[in-house]
């Protein structure tokens, strides 16, 4: 069995994506910016045990230690960057960025 887990500074970070998402006009319901924050989980909950991950090429305290990640691909403009710990069948999400904001430290 596979456990994923968040740090709380990634759940603060979703839930505020959530709002940034509405307010800065991505998207005209709130309902929709959930449902779009929602599907990135449920990609990182399917992706994170399968997809190829990399090493950052800069290390950086926000990371953490021995961390890795892989790449998710929202669409053709936003790409996320998912951050975590592994130990055996066990995850912990530790940062989440996106090309946005991150592209240049990987």
């Amino acid at each position: 069995m596979i456990i994923i887990l968040y740090k709380s500074s990634v759940i603060e970070y979703l839930n505020k994506l959530v709002d940034i998402l509405f307010e800065d006009g991505y998207f005209s319901f709130r309902d929709t910016a959930k449902e779009y924050v929602m599907d990135l989980l449920q990609k990182i909950e399917f992706s994170l045990p399968l997809f190829p991950r990399q090493n950052p090429r800069y290390r950086r305290r926000i990371y953490g230690k021995d961390t890795q990640y892989i790449t998710i691909r929202k669409n053709r403009h936003t790409s996320y960057y998912i951050f975590f710990l592994q130990k055996e069948n066990k995850y912990i999400v530790t940062y989440i960025g996106n090309n946005h904001t991150d592209a240049h430290y990987l």
